[in-house]
């Protein structure tokens, strides 16, 4: 099954403390909903300096599961403006202080064999169809196109009764708030459930079981 590849029994990382999201609502969810239950592993696009990944990996390894972590690790790369139009790029080269957003990835989850890392934009990043995804994070890029590229990614592999979580919902980014608004619409008879976690600023949709050819 996947997630069989050797994992690191005690991982230890100083790196989780760079999670600027909280991804403690998404263990919680991912718990309360039993997903682990299904057969697959876990998979975040866009890592940036690997806080998150730590706590996803840590939960994923309790399972026996892999985190596939996809980034191109390029701060410049996102230039999508908040509506202050301050840009994404800006906001991440402030976090970095100068350093590598590679280098401080790499040190945050080094001990985590269950990490798969894919150092590449997601726009070029494809699946076999056999992978299999209980549960997906989208925080990449923010341009609508994107968004949508990266829905799909996840998406296509994401076994029925799993779910698929965005960051920036009803934040300060209208234009990707618009472009999950419309693929919840495009999909919606692919979706059993949508759950808005307001605080947090995320919304996570839920795969409808017993579709065609599933």
């Amino acid at each position: 099954m996947p997630g069989s590849k050797k994992v690191s029994e005690n991982p230890t990382s100083a790196g989780a403390g760079n999670d600027f999201v909280g991804y403690e609502v998404l263990i919680d969810f991912m718990e309360k909903r039993r997903l682990p239950k299904l057969e697959g592993d876990l998979i975040e696009i866009g890592a940036f300096m690997g806080g998150g990944t730590v706590k996803l990996a840590r939960f994923a390894l309790k399972y026996g599961r892999r985190i596939y972590a996809v980034d191109i690790f390029d701060p410049r790369a996102d230039k999508t403006p908040d509506k202050s139009g301050v840009k994404m790029c800006d906001i991440y080269q402030a976090f970095l202080q100068g350093r590598s957003q590679l280098e401080v990835y790499q040190q945050a989850t080094n001990g985590f064999d269950n990490i798969v890392t894919i150092n590449k934009d997601s726009k070029r990043v494809r699946f076999p169809r056999g992978q299999k995804f209980v549960f997906g994070f989208i925080d990449g890029n923010h341009q609508p196109d994107y968004v949508i590229n990266d829905f799909n990614l996840v998406w296509r592999n994401l076994v029925p009764g799993g779910s698929s979580g965005f960051h920036d919902y009803n934040f300060d980014l209208p234009q990707v708030t618009e472009t999950i608004d419309s693929l919840i619409d495009k999909h919606k008879d692919e979706i059993s459930e949508v759950n808005e976690i307001k605080q947090s600023h995320i919304v996570i949709l839920t795969k409808r079981k017993g579709l065609p050819g599933k």
